[in-house]
């Protein structure tokens, strides 16, 4: 008995064999999934096409197109040999605006106020921290050669401190499980793609879906940290800064490196102290995460705070998006993201400011 249920194992570890390197060749041809990483690489989604429905939103344009060029960006196709001053926009989704359409997302409403004698492309990668963008720019940086590169950042390294970290930030900080996974899936189309799903399970536990409008008059609470659980919160973000500044500083010195001037963007939220001015809500009341709505800001105004302290001393333009755009929900249509409307009060704001 026990040798039969030995010979039944064998065949299905054989079976299983067998249909692994099958679905790895099949992978190399036809990937049914596209992935942003593979190992230690940014991986840019080239020459990619979504028609966005936005039935769940109400401050998104309807049937939005988002388009990506030859390079795997937001923007008419880059040209390296071109005489215009070119300007990469770099960040994580309230960057790369998914969806909004290729009109009416930021970057590309900046672009038209800066004029035809710029040529402007939006790199914003959802959920890409600032070692997902170091990443990008020891990738790319020298062969797009543009000549300036902004970055709006803050939130997901934010995010990455609380959660411990993301699989792009394991690969490049220490050799635990993920890492070793990480180095196969350099050689492996088919664990490339069962990680994929896994990092967007981790995602959809942790409620990173960006697929729903939030309606603050609905989910109006107040449940709240205690000011000791808060502490120890704000202790643990106080202690991701120094990682944090060193992270801006590595993005300033490829940057300078490339010959490309770097201009940073502080990250703003719609929550903190303030009435909305459209619903009426106490944005400092409102429950946000388990957290009251200044709790929340509190955590995100350091990484802007590390950011326009280290741009000071290094003498680098900051854009203060965080204080100059208006905590005002029709500028965004959850916690962070913005609306169309909030598109184009950012693209006024970045257009003002970026050469004072």
């Amino acid at each position: 008995m026990l040798k039969g249920i030995f010979s039944k194992i064998i065949y299905l570890f054989y079976v299983l064999i067998i249909v692994a390197i099958a679905l790895e060749v099949f992978l190399r041809f036809f990937s049914p999934v596209p992935v942003r990483l593979k190992g230690n690489e940014v991986v840019l989604p080239k020459n990619q096409k979504y028609t966005l429905p936005n039935e769940k939103f109400t401050k998104l344009s309807k049937n939005a197109i988002h388009t990506k060029n030859s390079v795997g960006f937001r923007g008419e196709e880059w040209d390296v040999n071109s005489k215009r001053t070119k300007i990469i926009f770099i960040g994580g989704s309230t960057t790369e605006c998914f969806f909004i359409d290729d009109n009416k997302h930021w970057p590309f409403l900046v672009s038209k106020k800066m004029g035809p004698q710029f040529l402007v492309n939006n790199a914003g990668l959802n959920g890409h921290s600032t070692k997902g963008h170091i990443a990008l720019l020891n990738g790319y940086l020298s062969e797009l050669k543009p000549d300036y590169a902004f970055f709006l950042i803050g939130i997901n390294d934010m995010a990455t401190t609380e959660n411990g970290g993301n699989s792009f930030d394991a690969k490049l900080t220490e050799k635990n499980a993920e890492y070793y996974v990480l180095q196969i899936e350099e050689y492996s189309r088919l664990v490339n793609l069962i990680h994929s799903f896994y990092r967007s399970y981790q995602a959809f536990k942790l409620g990173v879906r960006d697929n729903a409008e939030w309606n603050l008059k609905k989910q109006y609470n107040q449940k709240y940290l205690s000011q000791d659980e808060m502490n120890k919160v704000l202790n643990l973000h106080k202690k991701a800064q120094i990682h944090y500044a060193e992270s801006v500083m590595t993005l300033i010195n490829i940057c300078k490196k490339n010959a490309v001037k770097p201009i940073f963007i502080t990250q703003p939220l719609l929550f903190g102290e303030g009435i909305d001015p459209t619903s009426g809500i106490d944005l400092g009341s409102y429950e946000v995460y388990n957290m009251s709505g200044k709790q929340y800001f509190q955590k995100l105004e350091m990484y802007n705070q590390t950011l326009s302290d280290l741009c000071k001393e290094q003498n680098i333009k900051c854009i203060d998006l965080a204080k100059l755009l208006p905590k005002d929900s029709k500028y965004f249509f959850d916690d962070m993201h913005f609306s169309d409307a909030g598109c184009v009060k950012v693209s006024e704001i970045i257009a003002e400011n970026w050469k004072n």
